[in-house]
């Protein structure tokens, strides 16, 4: 029986395929390099340098406490920018995994290029199906917004790690209780970019609790991003929607539709109805005894 998070996994696959296939004829245009991009956006750098897509990596490692060669999982991996970048400063062994063939070929690519290929390795699968154990470090970048039941991709990746690892996730997480005109311009976000659920960090932080994970810090990236102006955005957003609407009756309007989500994403974040957070949980060192969580399930 296909299950919801099934046919999720579809349209997650169906988008991102075809949004690989336009990022390689831009290649061939000769409008990008072959290396392994990153797909998450750029950030302010709070110490006064140029903005950055991989400024989170510094941001979301601060403060952890990993073996000198960890085991990481970068879950919904994209090229593997993140390891590529966080490889010569932590090392490691890093599995990447990804629905989409392209991003797995183009990041191994990328790996061996940079001779690589010993520490990282790619795996064409969700990070909902099972999971190989033992991780020191799960991480998601803008990825798990994907996740059509958010308590269960916590909870298999929360276990994957070991005890006393680490799960680290950025995400756009919506405010409760928005506006009409706020959760109509959610929604549409939501459906442009094959996001069902899409949880507030209150929904976030419950889904880790309930897998065993303590929230040990938490920062809100928002003041670093770099929204555009309501007025930059309108012509541009407009011209999007047009195009989605003719290029739909054909099935082609992907790429439009990644945009035009892209720019209503700017809109709630600039509006402050998102917020980009960075979530940080451990995993205890030891179980919890079975009386002390009947205990605390019963108070």
């Amino acid at each position: 029986m296909t299950t919801a998070q099934d046919r999720q996994r579809q349209r997650v696959a169906r988008y991102y395929r075809w949004l690989d296939r336009l990022a390689f004829l831009r290649e061939l245009r000769g409008q990008s390099g072959s290396e392994a991009q990153p797909v998450h956006r750029q950030l302010k750098d709070p110490a006064g340098g140029p903005p950055s897509a991989m400024l989170v990596h510094r941001l979301m490692i601060e403060g952890l406490a990993l073996p000198e060669s960890p085991r990481v999982l970068d879950a919904g991996c994209g090229y593997g920018a993140t390891a590529l970048d966080l490889i010569p400063v932590i090392g490691g062994q890093w599995l990447g995994v990804t629905l989409s063939e392209v991003q797995a070929r183009r990041g191994q690519a990328e790996a061996e290029r940079r001779g690589l290929t010993g520490q990282l390795s790619f795996a064409l699968q969700s990070y909902d199906d099972p999971l190989p154990g033992g991780f020191d470090l799960a991480i998601g970048i803008e990825s798990l917004i994907h996740s059509a039941d958010p308590a269960r991709t916590i909870g298999n990746l929360a276990a994957a790690l070991r005890p006393g690892g680490w799960l680290v996730m950025v995400d756009d997480m919506p405010e409760p209780d928005l506006p009409a005109a706020s959760a109509a311009q959610l929604a549409l976000f939501k459906r442009m970019w094959r996001c069902p659920v899409a949880p507030t960090r209150d929904g976030w932080v419950a889904a880790m609790q309930a897998a065993g994970l303590a929230l040990q810090r938490e920062v809100d990236l928002t003041p670093l991003t770099l929204p555009r102006s309501a007025e930059a955005l309108a012509a541009p957003l407009a011209r999007q929607q047009r195009r989605a609407w003719w290029l739909g009756w054909l099935g082609l309007s992907v790429r439009e539709e990644a945009d035009i989500g892209g720019m209503t994403l700017e809109n709630l974040l600039r509006e402050g109805a998102v917020r980009y957070r960075l979530l940080v949980a451990q995993k205890p060192e030891v179980p919890a005894p079975l009386g002390a969580v009947a205990a605390t399930a019963e108070g």
